[in-house]
């Protein structure tokens, strides 16, 4: 694996860009001249175009950063499937869970996750636990300040 460095990751946005203009610009193609659009992903709906470029991007880290790869095999046959772009992909459509393990590895994400979640869920009886004192409590006033007197 390269590690995932800026390069790598600027890389793989921008192509999921390319990958969502083209899309785009076929889809639109398709559509002005009246032809069947049914074998493409639905760009108007903003959950589709968000899972593919989730999907997009997650592919283009992948082909930036495997190197090589071991376990994973040809579906016909007994050999070791060559980590390349084609293999990425095709493993990474056919099993969401390898794509998005990947993802969350990669990134480091599941880390960030998990640090995240240390010490903010809320107490058994539903208050969120407190944390350490910064300053000490407020003096209780005595009496109250008097009244400025009318002239």
């Amino acid at each position: 694996m390269r590690p995932c460095t800026s390069a790598v990751f600027y890389q793989a946005r921008a192509e999921m860009n390319q990958k969502l203009q083209k899309l785009g610009e076929e889809y639109r193609a398709l559509k002005d001249v009246g032809a069947s659009i049914g074998d493409l992903p639905d760009l108007e709906n903003p959950s589709i175009r968000e899972a593919l470029a989730e999907q997009y991007l997650t592919l283009g880290l992948a082909q930036s950063a495997i190197l090589d790869w071991e376990g994973v095999m040809e579906a016909e046959s007994e050999e070791t499937a060559p980590a390349t772009p084609e293999k990425i992909e095709e493993l990474f459509s056919a099993y969401w869970v390898i794509a998005e393990t990947f993802r969350q590895q990669y990134t480091g994400l599941k880390e960030l996750l998990d640090a995240e979640k240390n010490g903010s869920r809320p107490a058994p009886d539903g208050t969120p636990a407190t944390g350490q004192t910064t300053a000490p409590d407020a003096e209780k006033a005595t009496a109250p300040a008097p009244k400025a007197k009318k002239a």
